[in-house]
């Protein structure tokens, strides 16, 4: 029979795991949000440092495909399963082999949060009151199991042997996971800390990339506001020349909405279509990507709404499954005027529009995608974070120099 305490601490587990789950959803909820909708803005993005945005649009809010907020949400689902079954759980070696995989969880779970709670206060800098919810929890979770684990009763010499046993199991890989992670995120914290803050660091710290750049072909480029995103006054504008069925495009659409979010007044981006198939690019001698040039009509025609971005994100969202019958679908997922955005398709002023950002593209020198003008300069290719807010930083600093 387990005791009064043993069914207290158990149903604290339960308790905060519930807790877990809600918090979850919601970051779930917005960051999907966010990689939908380039222009929202979440309820916890208060200032540049207190704000969820920044950590749940970063390269670290996903693993492998998965986000970590829909992780959280799996895992604490199947801590409250395993609190649950413990609760009914009579038989007591069951009850006790039921507990160490428990804690083993929870233990996994207050190490993970403990690395990204280094990298949202030390590599990004900012304070996520969801994600520190996440980090709480699992922290409270751990510290519920562990005195839940001392409160199983062993009875028997030969089970206290193997209780023993299992214990040294558990506490040695605790130990092990915990170091492990803690040293990531110390290594990941220090690297970022040694990031440069300006072109004079850059150049100092990585001279070859600062040559690369001061290396790369200038382009005399003049657009207006249509599909721009990000202060007017901002000192660095990107130009981006992008496909919507272009794989590394979509990797630059990623990099580009985490550094925007993270700097918010230091870049402006120009979206720019240019599409890589015959139907819309004299460039392509013969069908490439099928819906490239129908996929940049319909954000045109999103943009006459007012909803350019959130399309725009939409289609790099769900890039595999992109057909010509869904592009409606994503229209009336954004509650357009669905009679509306069917005549702009038809209007040959939208596909006039498309086929002017491939000619300016091309008048360049854009031959492939993504490229990028980035303050004038030409950049060919996607660039991840790290390396775009370098480019960033050289770019700013060769504005205010005048060069």
């Amino acid at each position: 029979m387990e005791s009064k305490s043993y069914r207290r601490k158990l149903l604290a587990v339960l308790v905060i795991s519930l807790a877990g789950i809600a918090i979850a959803l919601e970051a779930e909820r917005i960051h999907r949000q966010l990689k939908t909708d380039a222009g929202f803005s979440s309820f916890c993005n208060v200032n540049h440092v207190i704000n969820c945005d920044v950590v749940l649009s970063s390269r670290w809010a996903e693993l492998a495909g998965v986000s970590v907020s829909a992780a959280a949400t799996m895992f604490y689902l199947l801590v409250a399963a395993l609190s649950a079954t413990l609760l009914f759980q009579r038989n007591s070696t069951n009850r006790r082999r039921l507990v160490g995989v428990l804690v083993g969880l929870l233990a996994a779970g207050a190490a993970f949060s403990i690395y990204m709670a280094f990298i949202a206060f030390g590599v990004l800098r900012s304070f996520c009151m969801l994600c520190s919810g996440l980090y709480l929890v699992a922290l409270a979770n751990f510290v519920a199991g562990w005195r839940l684990h001392r409160e199983v009763q062993v009875i028997g010499r030969k089970e206290k042997e193997n209780a023993l046993r299992r214990d040294m199991y558990l506490y040695t890989g605790v130990a092990a996971t915990l170091l492990l992670v803690v040293g990531a995120a110390a290594w990941d914290v220090a690297r970022s800390w040694n990031e440069p803050t300006s072109a004079a660091e850059v150049a100092q710290m990585d001279p070859r990339f600062a040559d690369w750049f001061r290396r790369l072909p200038s382009v005399d480029l003049s657009v207006d506001s249509r599909n721009a995103l990000g202060p007017a006054d901002a000192p660095v504008t990107i130009v981006e020349f992008s496909d919507f069925e272009c794989v590394h495009c979509a990797a630059l659409r990623d990099a580009l909405e985490e550094t925007r979010r993270r700097f918010p007044a230091l870049v402006r981006v120009v979206f720019r279509h240019f599409p890589l198939d015959s139907a819309c690019n004299p460039l392509v001698a013969s069908p490439f990507h099928p819906v490239a040039c129908e996929a940049a009509a319909a954000a045109e025609c999103a943009g006459a709404q007012g909803k350019f971005w959130q399309y725009h994100d939409l289609l790099f969202t769900h890039q595999k499954q992109l057909r010509r019958d869904r592009l409606r679908d994503f229209a009336r997922e954004l509650r357009l005027d669905l009679e509306a955005f069917d005549r702009c398709l038809q209007d040959p002023n939208t596909r006039a529009r498309v086929a002017e950002d491939v000619r300016l593209g091309t008048r360049i020198g854009v031959n492939s995608t993504p490229t990028m003008v980035v303050n004038g300069k030409l950049v060919r290719g996607a660039l991840d974070a790290e390396t775009l807010r370098r480019t960033l930083l050289l770019a700013r600093g060769e504005s205010r120099t005048g060069h």
